[in-house]
């Protein structure tokens, strides 16, 4: 007697893109992009191959899709902490720890590094969509926080450009910190099991750094509007 067939799930076209997304995310950050196999995605999520194909077209526009909802969750977190940042005592790790922690952890920048060296998408492929400013929302946020830590609190402001710098500056080093911190750290002839405790002092350090220029003011000569 021959089992009975299985009942097929019906989910809606947002459900299965959600769904197909998550095991993704899931197979980057354990395996990195190579990791990103559409056949190994779909039997993750309990669906065909060309279920994928018909949601995403091609793995490359599931790959996109993947680094703009990616990016989404980025800006919406750090928007949510910046929002209940204390101006006179700012938590600066916390908020670079959620940068580091997407690029790194859960492998956002070897993705990002992996389609744009590869050609397989352009730096712009998100076009005019939200995600495609994510850098001048945060840079934004955080002057709109300096400017009021300035009145509030007598803390120097700076100018807008020298937060857009903080910015750039936080972005290289967790993209770098991310793709090749640990073989960086290598270099110093660190111990292989001490290497991830130093690439952690090293965040907490240059998160210090970020702070004391926050509270100290822009250098000496800048226009402080």
């Amino acid at each position: 007697m021959s089992d009975a067939p299985k009942k097929r799930i019906r989910r809606t076209a947002e459900e299965a893109r959600r769904l197909i997304l998550d095991a993704a995310e899931e197979r980057l950050a354990n395996g990195g992009p190579e990791a990103l196999r559409l056949q190994d995605i779909a039997a993750d999520v309990g669906i065909s191959h060309p279920a994928i194909l018909h949601h995403f077209e091609s793995r490359d526009g599931l790959v996109l899709a993947l680094t703009v909802r990616t990016l989404q969750s980025l800006r919406d977190g750090l928007l949510e902490v910046l929002a209940e940042v204390d101006l006179q005592n700012p938590n600066v790790e916390a908020v670079l720890a959620s940068v580091f922690g997407v690029l790194s952890d859960r492998g956002l920048a070897r993705l990002i590094a992996w389609v744009v060296l590869s050609g397989r998408l352009v730096p712009d492929a998100v076009g005019n969509s939200e995600e495609a400013e994510l850098l001048k929302d945060i840079s934004d946020a955080i002057h709109a926080l300096r400017l009021r830590a300035a009145e509030d609190h007598d803390i120097p402001a700076g100018n807008p450009q020298d937060t857009m710098f903080i910015v750039y500056l936080v972005a290289a080093a967790a993209f770098g910190d991310a793709v090749f911190g640990l073989p960086l750290i290598d270099g110093f002839g660190i111990d292989p099991d001490d290497q991830p405790q130093v690439q952690q002092d090293f965040r907490t350090w240059f998160a210090s750094l970020i702070s004391d220029h926050l509270t100290g003011g822009v250098p000496a000569g800048e226009n402080q509007s």
